[in-house]
């Protein structure tokens, strides 16, 4: 079940790569004083979806894990690894996708709002997934500990 939800939110994010460029080309031809911010934006959505795409990976990965009963090794560390590191460059996307409304003067504050509180809230995953990799270290190290005493 898991699983299957999860291939299904890959293959929906690898749909909206293929659709970002015809809808922003539509969103340019509708708002041409906007026009020049199609690319840098663009590049930054599909971007931000190809993070997205290797965060759920990461995640299969992991409860693929889970269920087999193999949680507990030293790959596992760098797999929750590569969660933190996309979250931290969804942030800096989002900073840098803030920075290029702001100079297109495109933006509104209620944007600039949203934008904010969703990279307080990656931050927010991020950190609190650094401390369950901390407990993840800690029942490895105590696995490791049990075997060599058995």
């Amino acid at each position: 079940m898991t699983e299957g939800f999860l291939a299904a939110l890959f293959l929906l994010g690898v749909g909206a790569i293929a659709l970002l460029p015809s809808v922003s080309a539509e969103v340019a031809i509708s708002l041409p004083e906007y026009a020049d911010l199609r690319n840098p934006l663009l590049a930054a959505a599909i971007a931000l979806v190809l993070l997205g795409l290797i965060a759920l990976a990461m995640i299969a990965l992991l409860v693929q894990r889970i269920y087999s009963g193999s949680m507990l090794m030293r790959s596992s560390l760098l797999w929750v690894d590569v969660l933190v590191v996309t979250a931290v460059w969804a942030v800096a996307l989002i900073t840098s996708g803030s920075f290029v409304i702001s100079n297109g003067q495109a933006g509104s504050p209620f944007l600039l709002v949203v934008q904010v509180i969703g990279c307080l809230t990656l931050l927010a995953i991020a950190s609190i997934t650094l401390v369950l990799r901390s407990l993840l270290s800690n029942a490895i190290d105590m696995r490791t500990e049990l075997d060599e005493v058995v």
